[in-house]
C-alpha cells in the first residue's frame, strides 16, 4: 500500500510522468494550501458522499480523502483514471472511479438521493467548466453543494450583478439556483502547467427558489433565449419564444413597467422571474 501522508500534490503530478493534454484543458494543481481549503469548504457542508471531477493527478483528491467520506471521481483522461485508481483504491475507503466525461457520463445513484448529502468538488476544466454546471442544473440534483474552481473572469459572472459588464446567463441561473460565495482567487503558479488567467474557488449552496420544480426546465430556456442575442434588445431576442411575435414581446414588457428598448442583461432575478410568471 502507498502511504497516503508521504505524498504531495508536487509528488503526485511528478508521479504522472507524461505530459498534460492541452485537448483536456488539463492544469495540474500542486499547491498544497489550495487543496486544503477547497478540502476545509467541502467539510463545511457536512458531505455524506463527495463526487470529483477531473481528478487529475490525485492532488485535490488528496485533500478530499482526509475528510474520510466515501469518494467518487469521474475522469476521461484514460492515463490519469487508472493513475488514480491505484494510488486511492487500495488507501481510501469507500474510494470509485467512473472513467468518463463528466459531460455525459452516468453519475452515480447517490447523486440522486437527497439524504445522501453529495457534495460535488472539481478543479474544472476551463474548456467545459460552465457545461458541466449546467449539467447539474439542468438534472437538477439534490446535492448538499459544490465547491469549484473557475478561470476567475467565468467566476466573476456568477456573482456578478445587473447592468454590469460581466452579468449574464450564469449569474441569473447560478443566483437562482444557489447562494454564492468566493472562497479564494488561486494564483496561476498554483498548477503544472501554469494558466495565463488566476483562477477563482466558489462555494455553492442551494438556495430556496421562487418557482415551482416542475416550471423550471421552461424559466431556464427562457433566460437562455433573452441572454442569446446579447446585443439586441429583450424582445429581439425573445422573438419567437412561447410562440409570441417581437410586437407581443414588446406589449407585455411595456405593460410590466419595463422600457421596451431594455436589454437581459438590465434586468434583475427578480425581473426574470416576474416576467416568466406573466407568460407562463
Amino acid at each position: 500500500m502507498i502511504d497516503l501522508y508521504a505524498l504531495t500534490p508536487r509528488s503526485l503530478v511528478e508521479g504522472l510522468r507524461r505530459r498534460l493534454k492541452k485537448s483536456l484543458g488539463q492544469n495540474f494543481l500542486i499547491d498544497e494550501n489550495i487543496t486544503r481549503t477547497i478540502a476545509t469548504q467541502v467539510d463545511r457542508l457536512h458531505p455524506g458522499h463527495i463526487l470529483e471531477i477531473g481528478p487529475g493527478a490525485g492532488a485535490l483528491t488528496l485533500a478530499l480523502s482526509s475528510l474520510q467520506r466515501p469518494i467518487t471521481v469521474i475522469e476521461k483522461d484514460d492515463d490519469c483514471a487508472r493513475y488514480v485508481e491505484r494510488i486511492f483504491s487500495e488507501n481510501v475507503a469507500n474510494f470509485n472511479v467512473i472513467h468518463g466525461d463528466a459531460l455525459n457520463a452516468p453519475l452515480p445513484d447517490f447523486c440522486s438521493q437527497s439524504d445522501a448529502r453529495t457534495v460535488l468538488a472539481s478543479n474544472l476544466p476551463y474548456n467545459v467548466a460552465s457545461q458541466i454546471y449546467f449539467r447539474f442544473i439542468d438534472e437538477d440534483l439534490p446535492l448538499a453543494g459544490m465547491v469549484l474552481m473557475f478561470q476567475r473572469e467565468v467566476a466573476l459572472r456568477f456573482i456578478a450583478k445587473p447592468a454590469t459588464s460581466a452579468y449574464g446567463l450564469l449569474s441569473v441561473l447560478g443566483q437562482y439556483y444557489h447562494d454564492i460565495d468566493v472562497v479564494t482567487d488561486v494564483d496561476p503558479h498554483a498548477f503544472v502547467p501554469a494558466p495565463k488567467v488566476t483562477s477563482t474557488v466558489l462555494a455553492f449552496v442551494p438556495r430556496k427558489r421562487e418557482l415551482d420544480k416542475d416550471d423550471e426546465p421552461a424559466f431556464r430556456a427562457f433566460v437562455r433565449a433573452a441572454f442569446s442575442l446579447r446585443r439586441k434588445t429583450l424582445t429581439n431576442s425573445l422573438a419567437g419564444f412561447a410562440q409570441k411575435s417581437k410586437s407581443e414581446w414588446q406589449t407585455l414588457i411595456s405593460e410590466l413597467g419595463f422600457e421596451p428598448s431594455c436589454r437581459a442583461e438590465s434586468l434583475s432575478k427578480a425581473d426574470f422571474i416576474r416576467i416568466f410568471k406573466a407568460i407562463h
